[in-house]
């Protein structure tokens, strides 16, 4: 009886070999394209839980704002000094929340500040104060007094703000940020965004804060209420 029986060709064996040489290595870059999809979600993933801590962490240090006044004990400064600075880039106000021991923190002056970095870009940075004696608060925020050359009128001149290196960097890399406040600057009158807060003894502090800015092509606001907003008699 005839033996029909039939192996592989060297042309054969090396095809197969080819072949799966081939599913091998699509196997392969597979895997590693895999990978790094999981790892830039895991690192998306990261980022968006810090940035939701970040925020999370500004609602809660600006809502919990504490109204405060102290006496002036500069003779060139004379009366009650109202603890805030309510500007485009700078938000200067006493709370009792810090980043370090969240509500113990005791009472703080927070400073916000909108400053420039290295290759024009913008930072947000924060400096927490503890503030354990009234008269150091007034020396602390104010440099000044000026007067308007147009009314006359008296106003307080703040210290600028330059970047510690203990200073909070909250965002770093923006394009553009700044604070807005809503409120009625008088009694009865209509509330309204605007860039700065004038404090008066009816209105002494904004309904709401909000701090608007833009990270290359994603622009972004972020809206926090006040709670207190009257001088406690």
């Amino acid at each position: 009886m005839q033996d029909t029986a039939k192996g592989y060709t060297l042309l054969e064996m090396l095809i197969g070999i080819t072949l799966i040489g081939l599913l091998m290595t699509a196997l392969v870059v597979g895997i590693q394209v895999g990978n790094k999809a999981w790892q830039q979600g895991e690192a998306r993933l990261r980022q968006v839980h810090v940035e939701e801590e970040r925020t999370q962490f500004m609602v809660q240090q600006i809502s919990s704002l504490v109204p405060y006044k102290v006496p002036s004990s500069n003779p060139d400064i004379p009366g009650d000094i109202l603890i805030l600075e309510a500007g485009a880039t700078r938000l200067r106000f006493l709370s009792t929340y810090g980043a370090r021991y969240g509500s113990r923190s005791g009472l703080l002056l927070d400073e916000y500040a909108i400053v420039s970095t290295p290759g024009a870009d913008l930072t947000l940075a924060l400096r927490e104060t503890p503030v354990r004696d009234d008269a150091a608060l007034v020396p602390l925020l104010i440099e000044g007094l000026s007067s308007d050359p147009d009314t006359g009128k008296s106003e307080l001149v703040y210290r600028p703000f330059f970047l510690r290196d203990s200073d909070l960097r909250l965002m770093t890399g923006l394009q553009a940020a700044r604070f807005e406040y809503f409120g009625a600057p008088e009694a009865g009158e209509e509330a309204a965004w605007a860039s700065h807060w004038e404090a008066t003894p009816e209105v002494p502090y904004p309904e709401a804060v909000r701090f608007l800015w833009r990270h290359g092509s994603q622009q972004d606001q972020l809206v926090i209420p006040i709670r207190a907003r009257v001088i406690p008699k």
